[in-house]
C-alpha cells in the first residue's frame, strides 16, 4: 500500500503494452495509493476504514474518476444447502471479517453519493454465477435500492470491466447481449435472478422451458 512508486511503475509498464492495470485494494490506505498510481479499475470497495472518518480520501478516491467493482459480498457468509455458513473458499466462514460486510457496504454508498464515476456489480466469490449474483445483491441491498442496483449491474458494471462501449445499455452500436427477465428489477432486485431469456449477440442461447 505504502509502494506508491512500485505501483506507478506497474502502471506505466502496463500502458506501455497497451495493458489496463487492475488492482485489488481492500483498505482506505491501499486505494488511495492505488489511486496516485493511476490504475484503469479499483476493484474492492475499501472494507476496512471508514470513509466517513477521512474525508480527505473520500475526495480523492472520487476526484480520481477510476471505475470501481462492488465485491462486497466476499464477507458475507455464503450458506450451503445445509444451512452450513461458507466463505469464498469453501471452508467455514471467518466470523473475525464479518466487520468488512458493514464497512463494505457503508463505503459504498458515502462513494456513490459523493459522485463516484462508476460503481459496478463484481465479486469475488468461487461459486456458481446465479448464486455468486444473489449473494452480491444482498449485500448490495443494504444500502442501494432496486433502481440504483439496475445502474450498477447493466451500465456500471460495462464500465467499470472496460467495456462499457461494447455492453451495459441497449443502443445502436453496441452487442446485442439481452437477459428477459420476469418481474420488476426496478421494484425488487430479487427479479434479477428470474431469467426467462438469454440472448448473446442476437442469438437466443437459453430459453427457460414452460413449466
Amino acid at each position: 500500500g505504502t509502494e506508491i512508486d512500485t505501483l506507478k511503475l506497474v502502471v506505466q509498464e502496463g500502458k506501455k503494452r497497451n495493458l489496463p492495470t487492475i488492482t485489488h485494494a481492500v483498505s482506505i490506505r491501499d486505494t488511495v495509493a492505488a489511486v496516485e498510481a493511476g490504475p484503469a479499475v479499483l476493484v474492492h470497495t475499501p472494507h476496512i476504514g471508514n470513509l466517513g472518518d477521512d474525508p480527505a480520501a473520500l475526495k480523492k478516491i472520487v476526484d480520481a474518476r477510476i471505475p470501481m467493482t462492488s465485491t462486497l459480498s466476499v464477507f458475507i457468509p455464503h450458506f450451503a444447502p445445509e444451512n452450513k455458513p461458507l466463505f469464498r473458499d469453501g471452508q467455514p466462514f471467518p466470523w473475525n471479517t464479518l466487520s468488512s460486510a458493514g464497512q463494505g457496504p457503508e463505503n459504498a454508498r458515502l462513494l456513490w453519493e459523493a459522485g463516484i464515476v462508476s460503481y459496478g456489480y463484481g465479486t469475488d466469490t468461487q461459486w456458481p454465477p446465479k448464486e455468486t449474483l444473489a449473494d452480491e445483491l444482498r449485500a448490495l441491498g443494504l444500502v442501494f435500492s432496486p433502481a440504483d442496483i439496475v445502474t450498477i449491474i447493466t451500465k456500471n458494471a460495462a464500465s467499470s470491466t472496460l467495456h462499457g462501449a461494447e455492453i451495459g445499455t441497449i443502443e445502436p452500436g453496441k452487442l446485442a447481449d439481452i437477459v428477459i427477465i420476469d418481474g420488476d428489477p426496478l421494484r425488487s432486485s430479487a427479479a434479477l435472478l428470474n431469467v426467462v431469456t438469454t440472448i448473446k449477440g442476437g442469438e437466443v442461447v437459453f430459453e427457460r422451458q414452460a413449466r
